[in-house]
């Protein structure tokens, strides 16, 4: 599918799918924040021009657990060869700091660092989609 490839966030982050039936697999690795090293994700793409699309990274790898995911979900628009989505990033939390512990954001992802870094320039402005803190 058009979709299967390697983006770039504007915050240099880079995203790896893989399409196959319907179901989305691959890894993400962020640019920043407190998340070190490769995170895999799963999740769906429907099968159209421009298909919705979503995955989940669970912040848990080798080097650590945050206690905490992201879901991204968007469209793949296949003109531009990008990916729009929007983002929920969920911390665990006590009771009673529930408000605090989901953040919302939006990321672009692009075929290469170049467009990436063109493109993003209002980055500096958004919250990161991982945690901050581990």
């Amino acid at each position: 599918m058009a979709i299967d490839g390697t983006y770039y966030n504007e915050l240099g982050s880079v995203l790896t799918i893989t399409s196959q039936n319907g179901s989305v697999s691959g890894t993400y690795q962020t640019a920043v924040g407190n998340a070190q090293g490769i995170y895999d994700l799963t999740g769906y793409v429907n099968d159209d021009t421009d298909p919705a699309v979503g995955w989940v990274v669970l912040w848990s790898n080798q080097y650590g657990d945050s206690n905490s995911l992201t879901t991204w979900a968007g469209q793949y628009f296949a003109e531009d060869d990008t990916i729009v989505t929007m983002w929920l990033l969920r911390s665990e939390s006590a009771e009673n700091q529930n408000w605090a512990a989901t953040q919302v954001g939006e990321d672009v992802f692009y075929p290469s660092q170049e467009l990436a870094k063109t493109r993003g320039r209002i980055a500096a402005l958004r919250a990161p989609s991982h945690p901050v803190n581990a």
